[in-house]
């Protein structure tokens, strides 16, 4: 009976430590699937079936995964992939930036390579992603780096369609040395295999719970605008600096938005109705970019759009746009932005020269009575 009272609570206590384990991987695999940029894996999955994508915009796809990547130690493999004809094929892999396949020993998988499973790891996996569902394996795998537990979620385009898939091989080693040692307690003390089972139990739920919500909260602190979940400055200046020096783009365009008399709402209607105009701002602005645009939120009631690839008439274009679509909106209150443009090319400056005539410009635009925009000029 005493035999029985302590084996039981340990077999329970193992399957649910695998279940937090696949829980984990399962939510990590979620992570970098929203890390990628929906449209953009979208172009790279369709460029299989024409010219590939030249590196720069591989490089551009994969910065936010080898970010995660190296925040992230349990990881052997983090990749994307699409799918033709039924057979998944690479597209992203972490280990395609040499110094980081060089630090990690890893073997890259080139972009279009095709992915052929074994047999005895078979499965519905792609049906299950097709279907817009994440997808852990169920069984442990193993190969030349040991042993790992396999998760992929779906990638989603602007419009919310499955535009692939990302993957995640997490290293099984601490887990597999923590249950050997589990076992070792269960033959060795019958009487303190159970409580040292329940408190190993809770630490490792704990750990993976803490390191889990410790990811969560640097890349939302790092990269995004909690209040509107756009980029903010930092992840707007990372995903600029990643596209500014493309050699094959002839001008940018920065567009800065300004909400008029943002005080005066806050003022009369309260920071609340303040924060909804804000949040109606940011679904405005997604409404009317080009799939490669870049938006953030830079702090208060001031916004900044990103036009790589934009010439004037593309920028007055997108200002027109949105202003437009403002007043057209049914937000808590009424209001209206005012809009800042400046373009350049690569080789006329950089984008502290770009922000910084797009500031000017804003304030001419706000002398001219709000409402409206206007281009930096000389």
């Amino acid at each position: 009976m005493l035999l029985t009272v302590v084996l039981v609570p340990q077999l329970l206590s193992r399957d649910a430590r695998l279940q937090v384990l696949r829980a984990h991987v399962s939510e990590v695999a979620r992570l970098a699937a929203s890390s990628v940029e929906g449209d953009l894996h979208r172009q790279l999955i369709e460029s299989q079936a024409g010219s590939p994508p030249d590196e720069s915009m591989l490089a551009q796809a994969r910065a936010p995964l080898l970010r995660l990547h190296r925040n992230w130690p349990e990881a052997i493999y983090v990749y994307t992939m699409g799918v033709d004809g039924g057979m998944p094929f690479f597209v992203l892999d972490t280990a395609q930036d040499p110094a980081f396949a060089a630090s990690r020993k890893l073997k890259p998988s080139p972009y279009g390579e095709e992915f052929r499973i074994r047999p005895e790891y078979s499965s519905n996996w792609l049906n299950e992603l097709a279907a817009g569902r994440a997808y852990v394996n169920e069984y442990f795998q193993h190969d030349d780096y040991g042993y790992f537990l396999s998760g992929h979620a779906p990638i989603r385009d602007d419009s919310g369609r499955v535009a692939g898939f990302a993957g995640v091989d997490f290293d099984l080693d601490y887990y597999i040395a923590e249950e050997a040692r589990f076992r070792r307690i269960e033959f060795t003390s019958i009487a303190f295999a159970l409580l040292l089972s329940l408190l190993l139990g809770f630490a490792y739920a704990h750990y993976r719970f803490t390191q889990q919500n410790q990811m969560r909260l640097h890349y939302e602190s790092a990269m995004q605008d909690s209040l509107t979940g756009l980029l903010n400055r930092r992840g707007a200046l990372s995903a600029i600096e990643a596209g500014w020096s493309d050699a094959n783009i002839h001008s940018h365009a920065a567009l800065l938005v300004d909400i008029d008399n943002f005080k005066a709402i806050n003022d009369t209607h309260g920071h609340a109705t303040g924060d909804e105009v804000v949040r109606t701002l940011a679904a405005a602005l997604r409404g009317c970019l080009r799939p490669n645009d870049i938006t953030a939120r830079l702090g208060g009631d001031e916004f900044l759009v990103f036009a790589p690839d934009c010439d004037r008439s593309g920028a007055e274009k997108i200002a027109s746009q949105l202003l437009e679509v403002v007043r057209q909106t049914a937000g808590p209150v009424g209001f209206r932005v005012s809009i800042g443009i400046s373009v350049v090319t690569a080789a006329q400056g950089d984008f502290d020269r770009l922000y910084r005539q797009a500031d000017t410009a804003l304030y001419r635009a706000k002398g001219a009575g709000r409402d409206g925009y206007a281009f930096f000029s000389v």
